[in-house]
């Protein structure tokens, strides 16, 4: 069995491949959890300048994400199987691998984001007008959302290039890059939606502008990196775009399309049942995610650790390396999220009000943040032990799980709760079920070990 140091790994020069061995859980999600953080950040500014122009504009800002976020599940899950993928190649010696699969994935991501885009300019009304806002959060949802889907292929050649890097185990270079991009987004945020240093006041639109104009930034720069080789994952050759290769790629991807699917269909009817309760509950779920934001960034980067070395050492043919690793990483998470779950809860209210300045919104804030605060160990667990099994190639099982948890028990015990006539806080009450019973399923499945076993690889060279 290999030892997994508990110092940080060391990444002095772009373009560095370190062995799985030299690699540990925290050396590789520290760098992950403070990109989140910025980019977690990036979300806290912007609901501070879209809450001074009030509920409807956070409603707006709000649907308008969730319904981004539905549009990015494709990238999502295309990103499961490049991350496996180049893991295992990283692993496995073999870095001219790695760069096909990457140079694959981005054409797929790229013809993926234009497609999606087009729909969404087509139904853009159609499908915001389901959440029932009223006529000028809507009108104002529409606007911000058709600006934000516009940049998708710009989302996506970051999202591709970012993942590659930490698949291969450099977490340092994307944050490098993201300090700058985030810096830019802020800047932009506060100038373009309250008019301040000097540009205009556009408001909601000056928030997806923002976003668009910041992440355009970030992948010119990771692009010149790439194309400059200076990044740990070379640029590749044409005919990266194999059958067998895509097969691969989408044999991993299809079951993490569907539960990004589920998962945002699942999200999506949860939403729309808090949105029934009007926009001020709206507001309040927007407000009381943000607030958790911080513990979900260091899930997100604990669950890039845990990918990242379980399809390492399994290319590398050490499956108990890739379990210790994934336990190493699940018990930091659950330490860290239930630490900053507690801490978060007793300051929501401080919290919520910095955000807003409507005691109505504020107190259904505070709610949410007490009930997900007091989960935060069991979402640890499908951050964790989810990224965990999904960079080893099971991709199906997180599916049957996110299916269970949110679909078949969150959803419908939230709309029982709607029929019974009962306060939106106990809507968010039914998050306490989702996540225990996914957080015990991952617990199963993780310790039968049966998930090393999934992704067959072949020779695509």
């Amino acid at each position: 069995m290999s030892n997994i140091t508990d110092e940080p790994s060391e990444i002095e020069e772009l373009g560095e491949i370190p062995h799985p061995e030299s690699l540990s859980v925290w050396g590789l999600a520290w760098p992950s959890i403070l990109n989140n953080l910025l980019f977690a950040s990036v979300g806290l500014v912007a609901i501070k300048a879209v809450g001074s122009l009030g509920a409807e504009a956070v409603a707006a800002v709000g649907t308008g994400q969730r319904i981004f976020w539905v549009f990015q599940a494709l990238l999502m899950a295309i990103m499961a199987g490049t991350t496996a993928l180049v893991a295992r190649a990283i692993g496995g010696n073999n870095p001219v691998e790695a760069a096909q699969v990457t140079r694959a994935s981005l054409g797929l991501c790229l013809f993926i984001s234009v497609i999606t885009a087009l729909i969404f300019w087509l139904g853009a009304e159609q499908m915001i007008g389901i959440f029932g806002l009223d006529e000028n959060s809507q009108k104002l949802s529409i606007q911000y959302t058709i600006i934000l889907v516009t940049f998708t292929p710009v989302f996506a050649i970051s999202m591709v290039l970012s993942t590659a890097q930490r698949a291969a185990g450099d977490t340092r270079t994307p944050l490098y890059i993201a300090v700058f991009t985030n810096i830019l987004n802020i800047f932009l945020l506060v100038g373009l939606v309250n008019g301040r240093f000097g540009l205009p006041d556009l408001g909601i639109v000056g928030a997806a502008l923002a976003a668009g104009i910041s992440f355009t930034f970030n992948s010119f720069v990771i692009l010149f990196l790439w194309f400059t080789k200076r990044l740990a994952i070379e640029i590749g050759t044409p005919g990266s775009m194999t059958k067998e290769r895509m097969k691969q790629l989408v044999s991993i991807s299809y079951p993490a399309g569907m539960e990004s699917f589920i998962f945002q269909f699942g999200m999506l009817a949860f939403f729309w049942i808090v949105a029934l309760y009007g926009t001020n509950a709206v507001a309040a779920y927007n407000i009381g995610t943000n607030v958790l934001m911080l513990s979900f960034t260091v899930g997100m980067g604990f669950a890039i650790a845990g990918s990242t070395l379980t399809g390492q050492y399994l290319g590398a043919s050490d499956p108990d390396g890739a379990y210790d690793s994934a336990f190493k990483a699940a018990s930091y998470t659950m330490l860290s999220m239930g630490s900053l779950g507690i801490i978060l809860a007793i300051f929501s209210r401080d919290l919520a009000t910095f955000f807003i300045d409507d005691p109505d919104v504020v107190s259904k804030a505070v709610v949410f943040v007490w009930i997900l605060g007091i989960m935060q160990p069991f979402m640890a667990l499908q951050f964790s032990l989810g990224g965990a099994v999904r960079g080893a190639g099971d991709t199906k099982s997180p599916l049957v799980i996110t299916l269970v948890g949110l679909v078949l028990i969150r959803v419908p015990l939230a709309f029982i709760v709607y029929k019974l006539g009962l306060p939106v806080e106990w809507i968010f009450a039914t998050l306490i079920a989702d996540y225990f019973i996914q957080g015990v399923l991952l617990i199963i499945r993780f310790k039968s070990r049966r998930w090393m076993k999934v992704l067959k690889l072949n020779n695509t060279n």
